[in-house]
């Protein structure tokens, strides 16, 4: 049994008991259809800040249907913004096996033609099995992620700058358009 505890310090590293039992019970295991080649894609993408345009079209697009699809961007959303902050070195991910299968359950995501492609009535089946497999599996990581951006950078969005009436008018743009936040994918 492998065991890890919350670490209340300043450095989010994340600990939890885990049992080797149910981890492998969890996944659903079509992670391997992702190649290395478009993880390592999306890995360097979202290192440069971006989320790839096709992604990011495919969220919008879950963003605006049903309830199942709509889990699948929102934990994409804090799977990406975990990944990003991450890269960038300010939030710290203990252990990189848990980052690599965040990388890779967002490339499945990505993937349209995956085990159940994409395009077929319950295409996204599969896609929110990975997501809630992870999501499930890695909760307390993603939990703690959630509270430092609550600490971290939440208030620096709210924080006055040169130039705030401009981003006042954007965000109240956003709100008038019912997605507050910075997602532009319409409703």
């Amino acid at each position: 049994m492998k065991t890890r505890g919350i670490n209340s310090g300043t450095d989010y590293t994340v600990r939890q008991v885990w049992s080797p039992m149910r981890q492998t019970s969890c996944r659903p295991g079509r992670l391997h259809l992702v190649t290395v080649h478009e993880v390592e894609d999306l890995r360097d993408e979202l290192a440069r800040g971006n989320v790839p345009p096709d992604l990011e079209a495919k969220l919008c697009k879950l963003g605006l249907s049903e309830l199942g699809h709509r889990f699948i961007e929102q934990q994409c959303r804090t799977i990406i913004g975990l990944i990003q902050a991450a890269q960038a070195g300010s939030f710290k991910v203990a252990d990189r096996a848990e980052f690599e299968r965040l990388v890779r359950v967002l490339a499945y995501v990505r993937k349209d033609d995956d085990a159940i492609p994409d395009y077929q009535s319950d295409g996204f089946a599969d896609d929110r099995e990975e997501v809630r497999s992870a999501a499930t599996e890695l909760s307390p990581l993603l939990h703690a992620f959630k509270a430092w951006r609550l600490q971290h950078q939440v208030p620096a969005m709210w924080t006055p700058f040169p130039g705030a009436e401009q981003g006042q008018e954007t965000m109240s743009r956003l709100a008038s358009a019912g997605r507050p936040g910075g997602h532009f994918c319409g409703r």
